[in-house]
C-alpha cells in the first residue's frame, strides 16, 4: 500500500514538472536564461565577454508541431539589445562595465517566474552606480515585466533619467503610440521577420531614433526609486505573423 500511494505521489510530481511552462536559470555559460512556451530571453553574465545589461531575445515557434528555435546572438557591447534600460548622460546612453554576478529566483509557479540580477557598481560622473534588475515572465506572454532600481553612493535621492528601450536595426515597419514603441525587421539570413517593443506607461516620451539607434522611452527619475517597463518579443514564423497582430498586442 506505502509503495502503490509512493507511486502516485511521484506520478502528481511528475506531472506537475511537465505543466512547468515558465523558467529562469543560468545556463552553462553563466547567463540568465528566462522563457514560457513563447518566448525566451538572455541576459549575459560575468564569464560572457559582451558586457552589456540589455536583453537578447532568442525566438521561438512550434513548426509542423516541433519546437524550433531561433538564436539571433545581437548582443553588443553598450546597446539595449533587444531590451533593457539605461542611464542618460548629456544625450548618451551609460551602461554597467560589467554584467551581472548576481542572480536570484524570488518567486517561482507554474504560470510565472520572478528573479534578479545585480550589476557590479560602475561610474556615472562623480556618483557610483549600481543595477538590480527584477524581472516577471508569465505563463503565455509576448512580453515580459522589469523593474530596474538604480542605487547611488551618495546620501539622498538625485534626479536623473533613464531610457528603456531597444536597439534599432534595419527596420521594415515601425511604430510609436502612447505608451509603447515596436519594430518590425527582416531575420539577417531570411528567415522569417522578427518584432521587438518596450512599453513603459509611466514616459511621457518616447522616441524611435533615440541616442546610439536605439528605440527609447525616456522617464525622469531620483535614484533608488524603481523604472518599470516591459519587453516584448516575436517571430513572424510563430503566433504572431505580420506586423499588424504585433502592433494589435500594446495598441490601446
Amino acid at each position: 500500500m506505502k509503495k502503490f500511494f509512493l507511486m502516485i505521489i511521484m506520478a502528481a510530481a511528475l506531472t506537475a514538472c511537465q505543466k512547468e511552462s515558465v523558467n529562469a536559470f543560468i545556463d552553462n555559460n553563466g547567463d540568465c536564461i528566462f522563457e514560457n512556451s513563447l518566448v525566451c530571453y538572455r541576459i549575459n553574465g560575468a564569464s560572457n565577454p559582451v558586457v552589456t545589461s540589455g536583453m537578447e531575445a532568442i525566438f521561438k515557434a512550434v513548426i509542423d508541431k516541433q519546437d524550433v528555435v531561433k538564436d539571433r546572438k545581437a548582443a553588443v557591447a553598450g546597446s539595449l539589445n533587444d531590451g533593457g534600460s539605461a542611464i542618460v548622460v548629456e544625450d548618451s546612453l551609460v551602461f554597467p562595465l560589467e554584467n551581472f554576478t548576481s542572480f536570484e529566483v524570488i518567486e517561482k509557479t507554474p504560470k510565472h517566474v520572478t528573479f534578479s540580477v545585480t550589476y557590479p557598481a560602475f561610474p556615472v560622473g562623480e556618483d557610483s552606480i549600481s543595477l538590480v534588475r527584477t524581472v516577471t515572465l508569465r505563463d503565455g506572454s509576448l512580453y515580459c515585466e522589469v523593474s530596474d532600481v538604480y542605487s547611488s553612493n551618495h546620501v539622498g535621492s538625485a534626479p536623473y533619467t533613464a531610457a528603456a528601450g531597444f536597439a534599432k536595426g534595419s527596420s521594415e515597419r515601425s511604430e510609436t503610440g502612447k505608451d509603447y514603441i515596436i519594430n518590425w525587421e527582416n531575420m539577417p539570413d531570411g528567415d522569417g521577420s522578427f518584432g521587438i517593443g518596450v512599453v513603459m506607461p509611466m514616459s511621457g516620451d518616447l522616441v524611435f531614433d533615440g541616442p546610439a539607434n536605439s528605440a527609447v522611452a525616456y522617464f525622469p527619475t531620483r535614484y533608488g526609486r524603481r523604472v518599470d517597463y516591459a519587453v516584448g518579443s516575436c517571430w513572424s514564423r510563430g503566433e504572431v505573423a505580420t506586423f499588424d497582430m504585433w502592433a494589435n498586442k500594446v495598441r490601446l
